[in-house]
């Protein structure tokens, strides 16, 4: 009936990232694994990346493109000048891009990380934060330009 009070269970799980803290950055990497891409769908689609001063390299990972949500949008975020590097854990044979976790393809990609115009944003499982995490404290970036939604 109109009025009823509905139950909803279940917690917000992250709190958002804090994008204020890189808005200097010139180069934004973006680590996103399983369903940690969702946070990162909607930074993009409210307009994240769309300045054309800032370089956004997505790396996304899952075990295979049957689990990869979004593939019908990569397009559009590649528009808004988002570069989309997939990476699948466990792919098919067909499969001829990037194999493994995010993080040994983001080792293989060799990225220059010039750490003062450099940010990153990570959204996935802890274990890929972590490392993702000290790969990039090892290259000179301050954590406070890595941000997390937890």
């Amino acid at each position: 009936m109109p009025g009823d009070l509905v139950p909803v269970g279940g917690s917000v799980v992250g709190r958002g990232f804090e994008i204020s803290r890189i808005a200097d950055a010139r180069d934004v990497l973006v680590f996103a694994t399983g369903s940690g891409i969702s946070p990162i769908r909607s930074l993009i689609e409210s307009g994240f990346g769309e300045n054309e001063k800032i370089d956004v390299n997505l790396f996304y990972g899952v075990r295979n493109l049957q689990r990869m949500a979004y593939q019908e949008r990569f397009s559009d975020w590649e528009s808004r000048g988002i570069k989309i590097i997939p990476v699948l854990s466990r792919p098919d044979d067909q499969w001829t891009g990037q194999r493994g976790y995010v993080q040994t393809a983001f080792s293989r990609a060799k990225k220059v990380i010039n750490a003062s115009s450099t940010g990153a944003i990570l959204c996935g499982h802890k274990q890929m934060t972590e490392e993702i995490t000290r790969a990039l404290v090892a290259d000179g970036m301050p954590k406070d330009k890595i941000l997390t939604n937890f």
